[in-house]
């Protein structure tokens, strides 16, 4: 039995009934016969390791473990641990203390860790120093259950192993004290356990397994901070913790397999096994049917089943049942950095590594000229308020900077008086009207079958991939044909047009370095130069052939081509928001999946998918003259950055978000964007309605002022096996 057990993800056990008789009748991989073989090779030394795995219920089995599981049941027992609870809620409300002072705020490294710090150690009767290195240590060690690891990787695990054994107490030390301790409660019933067995080195293998736990506290919050702000809200209600800890524990448990091996040829359920044949078990998938059979989100066979079943089961609940609600209580308006976040995936097991956040929702200065605007009266006073706040004035900048540099930024100045996120005035209002009588609602049925024309190229392509991937493969396909016909971009020479055109979307952020402005001038400069008026085809005519016909005043033929070529670096987010879109859809329990593929359901919940998902990041306004702003004193010039992340997560289902602005200055393309976000959805979920994402392989572009997926790899189908 090999690493390859792993290889063949249709192969695993996904029926719930089939999984618990995989989990009762086959034995778990010996990873101390493992380390034997190792050893027995000569010269590596991984004695540390040895005494850990060999004292770990995971290697015992008959009597020995049944004996062992009697002596820890009752101190792991829901009234054994209750004399914790105080410590637990304690640990809570100081693990939330520290967050609020972080500079930067992680949900992992701020709140889980030292959470896991504060409390595991504590219950389990080790003097572990609250340092991160010996939490590392207990991370490396909790792959103790991973079979068949690299001989550098036991290495590490028996450096780790022998970091943590060293902050037992020794005997006597600590002893007596109320609650008594885990280590303190098997010394003083030491005559109960096996004789081999070391109470020190079996607490250890407990604690590195306990991680486990503060693994899967750190996904519930990822999950429960990537949905609708509501779920949120609701975890900090009181009873909401007794109420929903056993569909957390189903939802968000961090263990994705287990891996079972028949010591002997053996038959289960029905199913012949060879000796030595393994078994893996996928948790996911069984929590998912469980639910599903059961009618009841409460199911789950998380922790295992059988004789090997997880002793921590109350120790678990006790964690996500205290911590959840107090984080909730304490930041209720925490928002996700989702970009940023990083998970740690293995065969075994998927946690979050990193979850940065913001952690309330009030505006602030962030530097002499910057303000970040996140409560949304002050939003809305800022978009709508055009006597008081101007879109960035690049265009005077940019001739300035010029001046002042000696640069020619002659085609920086020719976009930036061109883009409609910079104009202000008489000059602004004649563009948009004729922008909004060809991109308005009213113009939305010309479109519909350029945009299903479109879907339908785009799925048949998708379908002959082997691969796929729902960025390349799907959304930037989609957004590209739709929106190049639309409107109007025509190139003399379309892959270089093609090669260039994602940096298009660089000029969304203002007050670029001289650097990067000269870069985004050259690929617009070079874009331009390729932009040709497109010759009349049928159907109906596009926006730049539109805008040559009937030119508003002020604007000559170059100008209408930057303005067609700003517009189509702008639809950029129309990729980057309908990727972030079935991320988060198909991320989903399937049962609330399924929903996805109706178009009535996009159709219902369209508000709050353009708020949890939309790519910007930010809308910038300038202070025309000095004033007052959520008690913030402006000068004139100073920047408004509204943070659309934090201020559309204050929208309940949706209603009222900010990624396409409000006011003069809404987003002409809008309604264009929502129909095809409406249409996208569900005709890919209805075309592979079986399709599941790669577990954590989705990964983002580095875009500061953008949340844009570089890639999100799916499969479509999985065949199962061994479901009855």
């Amino acid at each position: 039995m090999t690493r390859h057990v792993w290889s063949d993800p249709d192969s695993f056990v996904k029926a719930p009934a089939m999984a618990a008789a995989v989990l009762r009748s086959l034995d778990l991989p010996r990873i101390d016969r493992y380390l034997d073989e190792i050893a027995g090779r000569g010269g590596v030394d991984l004695d540390a390791l040895r005494r850990l795995s060999a004292n770990t219920l995971v290697a015992m089995s008959g009597p020995a473990h049944l004996q062992t599981r009697r002596v820890i049941a009752p101190f792991f027992s829901q009234s054994g641990l209750s004399p914790w609870r105080a410590l637990m809620e304690q640990a809570c409300d100081s693990a939330c203390t520290e967050l609020r002072h972080a500079g930067d705020p992680d949900l992992v490294r701020d709140f889980t860790i030292p959470l896991f710090l504060k409390v595991m150690p504590r219950i389990l009767g080790l003097d572990l120093p609250p340092d991160d290195d010996y939490f590392r240590a207990a991370e490396t060690a909790q792959r103790l259950t991973e079979p068949y690891l690299s001989v550098p990787t036991l290495k590490a695990l028996n450096t780790a192993a022998s970091l943590l054994v060293a902050t037992c107490p020794a005997a006597g030390d600590g002893e007596g004290a109320e609650p008594e301790t885990l280590l303190g409660y098997l010394r003083r019933r030491r005559d109960d356990l096996p004789d081999f067995l070391e109470p020190e080195y079996f607490v250890v293998g407990l604690l590195v397994g306990s991680n486990s736990a503060t693994q899967s506290l750190a996904f519930a919050l990822y999950g429960l901070l990537s949905g609708p702000a509501d779920l949120w809200a609701e975890a900090g209600k009181p009873g909401w913790g007794a109420r929903h800890t056993q569909e957390i524990l189903g939802l968000y448990q961090s263990t994705r397999t287990l891996v079972r091996v028949a010591s002997e040829a053996t038959e289960v359920a029905g199913c012949p096994y060879r000796q030595g044949e393994s078994a893996v078990v996928d948790i996911v998938a069984a929590n998912s049917r469980l639910r599903a059979s059961q009618g009841t989100r409460q199911s789950h066979m998380s922790f295992g089943s059988g004789a090997h079943k997880c002793p921590g089961v109350f120790l678990s609940e006790m964690l996500i049942e205290t911590a959840l609600p107090a984080l909730a209580r304490s930041f209720p308006d925490i928002v996700l950095k989702t970009d940023e976040c990083r998970f740690v995936v293995t065969p075994m097991m998927q946690a979050p590594t990193a979850l940065p956040c913001d952690i309330d929702k009030r505006s602030r200065r962030v530097s002499a000229r910057l303000c970040d605007i996140r409560d949304m009266a002050s939003a809305h006073r800022v978009l709508r308020d055009n006597e008081a706040f101007a879109p960035p004035p690049m265009e005077s900048h940019l001739a300035l900077l010029s001046q002042a540099s000696g640069e020619d930024l002659g085609d920086a100045t020719r976009i930036a008086r061109n883009a409609l996120f910079f104009m202000d005035g008489p000059r602004h209002e004649a563009l948009k009207q004729a922008l909004m009588r060809f991109l308005g609602t009213a113009q939305l049925p010309l479109w519909q079958g350029v945009v299903d024309g479109a879907l339908d190229e785009t799925l048949r392509a998708l379908s002959a991939v082997a691969s796929p991937d729902l960025v390349s493969g799907y959304s930037d396909p989609l957004r590209k044909s739709t929106m190049m016909r639309i409107l109007g971009i025509s190139s003399r020479d379309p892959h270089r047009f093609d090669a260039i055109a994602p940096h298009l979307q660089d000029v969304l952020e203002p007050w670029l370095s001289m650097r990067n402005l000269r870069r985004v001038q050259a690929v617009f400069a070079e874009a331009l130069s390729l932009m040709e008026v497109p010759v009349a085809s049928d159907g109906p005519p596009s926006l730049l052939e539109a805008l040559v016909a009937e030119a508003p005043d002020g604007f000559d033929e170059a100008d209408l081509k930057a303005v067609v070529l700003v517009l189509y670096g702008a639809s950029f987010n129309l990729s980057h928001t309908l990727s972030n879109a079935l991320l988060w859809i198909l991320s989903l329990p399937p049962e609330e999946r399924a929903a996805a593929g109706d178009p009535a359901w996009v159709e219902a919940n369209i508000d709050e998918l353009v708020a949890r998902c939309s790519g910007p990041k930010f809308i910038y306004r300038v202070a025309r003259a000095d004033l007052t702003l959520s008690e913030m004193a402006m000068k004139a010039g100073d920047t408004a950055r509204l943070n659309i992340r934090v201020l559309n997560r204050q929208t309940p289902g949706g209603n009222g978000h900010v990624s396409f602005g409000k006011g003069l200055h809404r987003c002409v393309g809008a309604a264009l964007s929502v129909m095809v976000l409406k249409r996208a959805i569900p005709s890919l979920l209805q075309t592979f309605p079986d399709m599941a994402l790669v577990t954590q392989a989705h990964r983002y572009h580095p875009m500061s002022e953008t949340v844009a997926l570089s890639t999100l790899p799916c499969v479509f189908r999985r065949t199962e096996h061994q479901d009855d």
